[in-house]
């Protein structure tokens, strides 16, 4: 049992219920247990749809579509659909026979009556699409395209199209395919997949997630957003009534693709334009009539983790897009309910791909785990009540010359499904035929723009240049065709005979949204000239989406503009357009003439002057640096101040040194003046001493500048400021703050000194909600924790003081245990040991959660901790260190948490080890690692809000192992309320 001696701080706790991974135990790694009743009337029993549909069941396993993953449309009104059964391990010694089928209702009741199989022997793809009488479809390493061609609805011919495409990880192959109104096959590959293709073009490589686009008549593959900046793993793409491109993380956010079609390797991540409250994937965009008018145009999304169809409305905004989420389409309390596929069918009615199955975790159970269901699968169809269902056109039977016609159809699956045979049909009848529908054409239709933008995407798919509908369109008056015609210029560009030329009206176009896919097309012109077209979109207001273009398309283009700039071969419509070019990608062999130069061009903005006058100080002579601290901007700017301390060390001038001087006896603009003082430490400027040391010691100046200052001499004058530290401690009239800053800078000079103050600190102070800043900067040094353990041993802390500092060490994820020991004892809960793993207890506990849980007062000890809300999210609202709660009850089951919560050192999930790096000056920083590269490592702590950036050069020891969140955390609540804290979490989602 347990006895409450202690608070423990919920938030590291928290940490540790979503993301560890413990070893095998019977049941305890499943997502959820699996139903007691797997059939189709319980499973329809669970479901509570909105008011005003109805839903049904169109086919189920009983038609041997176990596992299906995908599925798609064909003219014939046909649903095709892909299994997987050997998802997500194949089991050694087995031969792979995961299936592509083809369901019918041939009796027209709404229920699939017949299935037959297209193509078995398949070894795990992730998706596929049909065309060009055939069907693409993504397996493991290939793309292939299969196809029958003696008729007998079974493929005999399989065509490797392109091979080297990344299988590090089962669910993150190349997936979810999708064709686009210019007949470009769109795929995607997820977080851990390498991918290096070999194509007629060259290879072609994508490194994690990413977006890929083919175009089947060139053999042409180009990849898009790869290194992960549109999600660890985009998973559905869909595309407006105007091409515009989206698409669905399997992550909870949502995003507006276009400014991210550029080839570019600059990383910078792509804003997203709204998200769930938990993952979901694919998108389906509502157009049809027989679906209620408020639903048209809104995104239904496959919530697959929390068992709903959800529902979004994108509005625009700007020159993108904003989501808002609404309520779901349906819920279903069955935990084996997970929609992975939707699609609207030829009758208007919604289909949903149903996985069925208990274990939706790839990482979170085992790859043999028995629950894994491998017998059932379903396809469920919505309906509106009250609205006739419709009946599509005859397409499979219409000639080619009378195709173009349903391109006017109101319902989008005839249009898609028109385009797509157009696409596959003979070039010749397809000119013919588009050339007299287009003749026929009336200008004063309302559709008439959109009936030309789809002629334009039946034209591309067969890779034929139509200038003259381009022209057409590029005058359009509705944006959305104007915003085409720049997309289709884009793809035209190398066999246009002047596309800059069409495009600069449309990059200067009123609307935002033209501009924009009017920046993406110019990014993808490799010729210097596209650079100066790509500027003039700077003559207008610039959001996020279309910065976000831009700074891509810079560095895109930058082989082609740079060496043209230095050869004087393109000029710059304006001073600006070439400022904003160099600030963001500055040339190789720039010289710091030209920065300064470029840094007094008129009407910039504060960032490109910010980069230039730093570059200029990178670059230039003692005297630039001279120019940039003398600047009129550099004195209330402290982003420059912050970006040269990180810079290398310079020597400076009498009168730089001055300068800052002046600034810093200024009134006013604390912040930039505490950039000044780190400016100061980081270069060493050991001439401002005096004016810090006045700062440090005096009242004229503010209790953050007076810190910061102290700091400073420390850094700077070494252990002649001790006789200083120690002067300020040792006074009672001393602030807060001043001792919580004399605390740090003595910790640098002598952690054994240090230790001594701040155990003295700690004893006498009378605000508990100082000791965190209190005493962090001991134990966050080198020796600081030996040290003050070993003071403890004869130290009279009081037992409330030494379970507060116990918090502060679980909330700050240090794992001391002989510090923890001494403190323990010295709260008089010494004899309290953590108990060994037990399944029987976890049982037992287990039990007592369902029986006698309280889900309120769970919910009471998690919200009367503020550190819990400022590290997880629920429902919106809270910090992001630690993962999302708002549906943990979804993902791990009650013993789970009970397991995470009490041994969370029994496994450790991949990305949650904790790292502690110590540097060379001393400092000891734990947390999560982000990101490593050659050069850096980024950290999470529970100390800063934004990551911590550490210089590999500035490492000297640094280690992984164990988790994040401490052991023994738990020995701090009793058993009813750790039953009731998991009761509360185990209901979230649910």
């Amino acid at each position: 049992m347990f006895t409450k001696k202690y608070p423990v701080t919920s938030a590291i706790i928290l940490l540790h219920l979503i993301t560890g991974v413990t070893r095998a135990q019977v049941n305890t790694m499943s997502v959820a247990a699996s139903e007691k009743d797997n059939s189709v009337e319980a499973e329809m029993a669970s479901f509570q749809i909105a008011d005003g549909y109805k839903i049904e069941l169109y086919a189920s396993e009983q038609l041997g579509i176990a596992d299906p993953c995908a599925m798609r449309w064909d003219e014939k009104g046909r649903l095709w659909v892909l299994t997987i059964p050997s998802y997500p391990q194949l089991i050694p010694g087995t031969k792979p026979n995961d299936k592509l089928m083809i369901l019918e209702d041939r009796d027209q009741d709404g229920k699939a009556d017949f299935s037959s199989v297209f193509a078995e022997g398949l070894h795990m793809p992730l998706g596929f699409e049909l065309g060009h009488g055939g069907v693409y479809l993504g397996e493991q390493t290939e793309l292939l395209f299969l196809k029958d061609t003696n008729g007998d609805g079974k493929a005999d011919t399989r065509d490797v199209l392109l091979t080297g495409f990344g299988t590090n990880d089962s669910h993150q192959t190349i997936n979810s395919f999708v064709w686009s109104p210019g007949g470009e096959l769109f795929f995607s590959q997820g977080h851990s997949i390498y991918s290096r293709v070999e194509t007629p073009w060259g290879i072609e490589k994508a490194d994690r997630a990413g977006i890929w686009r083919y175009r089947p008549l060139q053999r042409r593959l180009d990849g898009f957003l790869d290194g992960s900046m549109a999600s660890v793993n985009p998973w559905g793409m869909n595309f407006g009534d105007w091409g515009q491109m989206f698409h669905k993380a399997n992550d909870p956010e949502l995003f507006y693709t276009v400014p991210g079609m550029i080839k570019s390797s600059h990383r910078a991540l792509l804003p997203p334009i709204g998200k769930l409250v938990i993952k979901g994937s694919i998108i389906e965009i509502i157009r049809t009539k027989h679906l209620p008018d408020d639903l048209q145009g809104d995104f239904v999304v496959a919530g697959y983790y929390n068992n709903k169809v959800e529902r979004m409305r994108v509005t625009k905004d700007s020159s993108g897009y904003i989501s808002q989420l609404l309520e779901p389409l349906l819920n279903s309390t069955s935990r084996s309910f997970r929609p992975i596929d939707i699609k609207v069918g030829p009758d208007g009615a919604l289909y949903v791909l149903d996985w069925y199955n208990p274990i939706i975790g790839h990482y979170q159970a085992s790859m043999r785990h028995p629950d894994r269901d491998k017998t059932h699968g379903r396809i469920w169809r919505i309906t509106a009540n009250n609205r006739k269902l419709l009946t599509p056109p005859d397409l499979a039977r219409t000639r080619v010359a009378d195709l173009p016609e349903y391109l006017k159809s109101d319902e989008h699956w005839v249009r898609y499904q028109v385009k797509r045979l157009l696409a596959q049909s003979p070039v010749d009848e397809v000119k013919t035929a588009m050339s007299n529908w287009v003749a026929k054409l009336h200008p004063g239709d309302p559709g008439y723009e959109h009936h030309i933008m789809e002629a334009i995407g039946v034209y591309e798919s067969h890779e034929i240049v139509n200038e003259k509908l381009l022209k057409i369109l590029a005058a359009g008056s509705d944006p959305g065709a104007r915003s085409y015609a720049a997309h289709a210029a884009g793809r035209w560009a190398d066999r246009l005979p002047d596309p800059l030329q069409m495009l600069i009206p449309l990059i200067n176009d009123t609307d935002p949204g033209v501009r924009l896919e009017a920046l993406v097309a110019v990014a993808n012109m490799r010729t210097p000239l596209a650079i100066v077209t790509a500027a003039q979109v700077l003559d207008h207001p610039v959001d996020k989406f279309i910065k976000y273009a831009l700074e891509k398309a810079i560095h895109a283009l930058e082989p082609y503009w740079s060496p043209a700039l230095q050869t004087g071969n393109i000029t710059f419509n304006k001073p600006s357009h070439l400022a904003y070019m160099v600030a963001v990608s500055p040339p190789d062999g720039y010289t710091a003439a030209q920065f300064r130069s470029l840094a007094q061009t008129e009407n910039i903005s504060a960032d490109t002057k910010r980069s230039l006058l730093l570059n200029l100080a990178r670059k230039g002579t003692p005297e630039d640096i001279t120019f940039v601290i003398n600047h009129p901007f550099s004195e209330s700017d402290a982003l420059l101040f912050e970006s040269l301390g990180k810079t290398k060390p310079r020597l400076l001038p009498e009168k730089s040194v001055s300068r800052l001087k002046q600034i810093l006896q200024s009134p006013g603009q604390d912040h930039v003046k505490i950039q000044i003082i780190r400016l100061v430490k980081a270069w060493n400027i050991k001439a401002m001493v005096p004016t810090l040391q006045e700062f440090a010691a005096g009242n004229t100046v503010s209790e953050k500048i007076q810190g910061e200052s102290l700091q400073a001499v420390v850094e700077l004058g070494g252990k002649a400021s001790l006789v200083l530290l120690k002067k300020i401690l040792d006074n009672p009239e001393s602030s807060k703050s001043m001792k919580m800053a004399s605390l740090k800078s003595l910790s640098l000079l002598d952690i054994q000194t240090a230790a001594r103050a701040t155990l003295k600190e700690v004893i006498q102070t009378s605000d508990p909600a100082s000791l965190r800043d209190m005493i962090s900067p001991v134990i966050d040094q080198k020796g600081g924790i030996p040290a003050f353990t070993n003071l403890l041993k004869n130290a009279d802390l009081s037992a409330d003081r030494s379970r507060q500092v116990i918090e502060i060490l679980d909330l700050k994820g240090i794992d001391a245990p002989e510090l923890k020991r001494q403190l323990k004892r010295m709260s008089g809960n010494g004899a309290l040991t953590t108990r060994a793993y037990s399944p029987d207890y976890v049982e037992k506990l287990n039990a007592a959660i369902t029986e006698r849980g309280d889900a309120k007062k769970g919910a009471a000890l998690y919200y009367a901790n503020p550190s819990c809300a400022s590290c997880h999210t629920i429902q919106g609202k809270g910090g992001n260190i630690g993962p999302d709660l708002s549906a943990i009850g979804k993902g791990l089951s009650p013993r789970e948490i009970i397991t995470e919560l009490l041994w969370p050192n029994q496994n450790v999930k991949e990305g949650y080890n904790r790292i502690m790096v110590e540097t060379k000056k001393g400092g000891l920083i734990q947390g999560i690692k982000l990101f490593e590269n050659a050069d850096m490592i980024s950290v999470s702590t529970t100390d800063s809000k934004k990551p911590v950036i550490i210089d590999k050069k500035e490492i000297a020891v640094k280690t992984e192992s164990g988790s994040i969140m401490p052991g023994g955390l738990a020995d701090g609540y009793s058993e009813e309320e750790v039953r009731d804290l998991i009761k509360f979490l185990s209901g979230l989602g649910n």
